[in-house]
Order: structure tokens, then sequence, then C-alpha cells
């Protein structure tokens, strides 16, 4: 019997670069997956508390703030990505963004990320 060949050289490399390409653009993005996990967990824990739904805006801001910062979440923009809004049932906080990454020279990698919360009173 002949031994059955797995492939040559040239088959392997291609498959190397595209599980290489593969894993590269996933370890790119698993941070960000991470990051609004986390951040919806800040915002379902907020959810969760009494009184949040009276609080004023720029005060909800600043809470979201502190509660991403101790949470590892450093740079993100509060006041462009998440907006409040008062409801007819209490307040609405909704964290809605994307991220951009280059790919390569013009093809960008995007993720859009939305999530709502409304809060008690």
């Amino acid at each position: 019997m002949k031994n059955k060949q797995l492939g040559g050289l040239g088959s392997w490399i291609f498959i190397i670069i595209v599980f290489g390409g593969a894993l590269s653009i996933g370890f790119k993005f698993i941070p960000h997956y991470m990051h609004h996990n986390t951040m919806s967990k800040v915002l379902d824990s907020m959810a969760e508390e009494d009184g949040m739904a009276g609080k004023a805006r720029h005060t909800l801001e600043d809470t979201i703030t502190q509660k991403f910062r101790m949470n590892n979440i450093r740079d993100f923009p509060v006041k462009e990505n998440v907006e409040i809004k008062r409801t007819k049932n209490g307040t609405e906080v909704v964290l809605d963004y994307e991220v951009r990454m280059k790919l390569f020279k013009n093809l960008d990698l995007i993720a859009d990320f939305d999530k709502s919360v409304e809060l008690r009173n």
C-alpha cells in the first residue's frame, strides 16, 4: 500500500495563513467583547439598585464612569456613548457604540455594541 499524502507544502502554508489570520483577528476583538460584557454587567447591576432612576443625568454619568474605572475600563468616553433617557416608566440607560480596527490598508473590522437597561426608582 502506498502512503497517503496529507497535502503538499503549499496547502499547509495556505492552512497556516488562514488559521493564523483568523486567530489574529480573534485576538484583536476578544478584549473588546470582554469590555462590553463588563460594561453590560455594570449597567445590569445599576438597574438592580433602588433609587437610581431618580438621580440627575450628570450623577448617573459620573456613577457609570466610576464603575467602569473600577472595572479597568478607563478610556471609554461615557458622555459620547451612553444616552440617558427619561421615559414614562422611569429612566433608560442606552449604551451604544462601535469599535473600528484597521485590518489592512483600507479594510476595517467593525464591531457594533448595544445595551439598554431600565433603572428602578
